[in-house]
């Protein structure tokens, strides 16, 4: 129920207020008037009341204790206990009236009341029929509404259905795509980390034999300037030598442990000799 149906079902029970105090009214209208009619059929002061000597209603007789007294509407003579009731007369004043005219009284403006209530409540039937067909006219319109934003939500689901089939598709091509590059990416760091790894190998044996090289080098030197001492040495003690016995007549006259000496002494100078001559050649 949108905004305007709860308005005018407002309205309605305000209609209905309306109504009960317009029929409330109206009631006491009537009964006012009708009280004014029937006041006029029996005067106050009509001389008819008085020949009465009973109570019209308990039937007991009146006396100095128990007072008579007239109903104003129907003007038969009652008692005081069955003339409590007062009425309004002439819009002003009021009159006393007995318990039957009261009944009967009351009994008129409950079915004032009743009559008026149907009214309203036929009203108000019309009404909520009116509002009823209202609602049911709109309630198919929303309905085939709801019927056709249904069916086009289904179609917009369908495709967006297609749509992100269409997406996953692509996506798993390129996941595809992306995991063959990274295989070659990796294919390729791994054979870029293997020639890093040669290119350090042959850099540290090139840094190795460098400096092998350079200690050869150096101890070829050493072996150079050893052999020119040498033979300064050699040449020093041949010159010594040109005026001495050859070693064989000295190893004659020497006993056997004096040979096994002057063997020992001599048999490094030999070796250094050859080793010089060798060297000699390999420089050349």
């Amino acid at each position: 129920m949108d905004e305007s149906d709860k308005a005018y079902l407002r309205k309605l029970n305000s209609m209905d207020n309306f109504s009960s105090l317009t029929s409330f009214s109206t009631s006491q209208t009537s009964t006012s008037s009708f009280l004014s009619k029937s006041l006029s059929l029996k005067p106050n002061g009509s001389p008819d009341f008085k020949n009465d000597n009973k109570c019209h209603i308990c039937e007991k007789k009146f006396s100095l204790t128990n007072r008579r007294h007239h109903c104003r509407y129907c003007g038969n003579s009652v008692c005081e206990d069955h003339s409590t009731k007062r009425r309004v007369r002439d819009e002003s004043k009021k009159a006393r009236i007995c318990d039957n005219c009261d009944r009967e009284i009351i009994s008129g403006e409950i079915k004032d009341e009743i009559e008026n209530e149907m009214i309203r409540l036929q009203n108000e039937l019309q009404s909520v029929r009116e509002l009823n067909e209202r609602l049911s006219k709109e309630h198919k319109e929303k309905f085939s509404r709801v019927n056709s934003l249904e069916a086009e939500l289904t179609n917009a689901d369908k495709s967006q259905k297609q749509k992100e089939q269409d997406l996953q598709n692509k996506l798993n091509q390129e996941e595809e795509r992306g995991a063959k590059a990274r295989t070659e990416v990796e294919e390729l760091r791994r054979a870029l980390e293997q020639s890093h790894s040669c290119e350090r190998e042959i850099n540290d044996k090139c840094a190795e034999y460098e400096a092998r090289l350079a200690n050869l080098k150096s101890e070829g030197e050493i072996l150079r300037e050893r052999k020119e001492e040498l033979i300064t040495q050699i040449d020093h003690l041949t010159n010594k030598l040109k005026g001495s016995l050859p070693l064989d007549q000295i190893k004659m006259l020497l006993c056997p442990k004096c040979q096994q000496k002057l063997n020992q002494t001599y048999r490094p100078f030999s070796m250094s000799g050859s080793m010089l001559e060798e060297d000699g050649e390999s420089m050349s």
